[in-house]
């Protein structure tokens, strides 16, 4: 059994997502942001960098970060291959893209969303975005180079790698244009978002 503590729009979308795969009970315990429900005590025990998702497993070991959420839970499952088998070159490739995401997509992302974070003159904050939003197209450019023949990361096979890259993709400041821009990445969306484990979760995450 694991418990996911989410809120809408954020990293919680890729292992719920995950589970949905594979169908493992859950609890789902929904954290407030707009309350600062994540600057509680309580959470703050879970996590104390006050970011959502966590999630806890049967044992009550705790994670956070959501990538690593997604390759535990495809790594408990295997029969839904949701990660390339260990030894297999697709796995090291799905390690690469994976870790791609959440330190340089995402990374790149937070600076164009907030670039407050990375300077304490405000009079810097047109050059950070401008900065990050340049090195963010050029990291979904190389994302698109890698995905092959399509439709999915690796072709036919679904892997938590497109989950991933879906959710990331929606967080883009103009995802209409990143996504027309790229055709394999928009295809792979495309693909992903058909997958019915992901239906009852789309609009929880993403209501527009």
């Amino acid at each position: 059994m694991y418990t996911l503590y989410w809120s809408p729009g954020c990293g919680s979308f890729a292992p719920h997502a995950a589970r949905n795969e594979v169908g493992a009970q859950i609890n789902l315990t929904e954290v407030d942001l707009d309350s600062n429900q994540h600057h509680t005590p309580e959470f703050l025990a879970l996590n104390p960098r006050a970011q959502v998702p966590v999630l806890t497993l049967a044992d009550g070991t705790v994670m956070t970060e959501s990538v690593a959420m997604m390759m535990q839970i495809a790594d408990c499952h295997p029969e839904f291959a949701l990660m390339p088998n260990i030894g297999q070159p697709q796995r090291a490739v799905a390690y690469r893209w994976l870790v791609f995401s959440a330190v340089n997509l995402y990374e790149a992302g937070c600076r164009v969303s907030h670039p407050q974070y990375y300077t304490q003159n405000s009079s810097d904050h047109d050059g950070i975005r401008c900065k990050a939003l340049s090195d963010l197209n050029d990291y979904w450019a190389m994302v698109d180079d890698a995905i092959g023949d399509g439709p999915l990361f690796f072709g036919e096979n679904y892997t938590v790698v497109d989950i991933c890259l879906l959710m990331v993709a929606q967080w883009h400041p103009d995802k209409d244009w990143l996504l027309g821009r790229l055709p394999k990445l928009a295809a792979l969306c495309s693909a992903v978002r058909e997958r019915p484990a992901l239906h009852k979760i789309w609009h929880l995450n993403f209501p527009t």
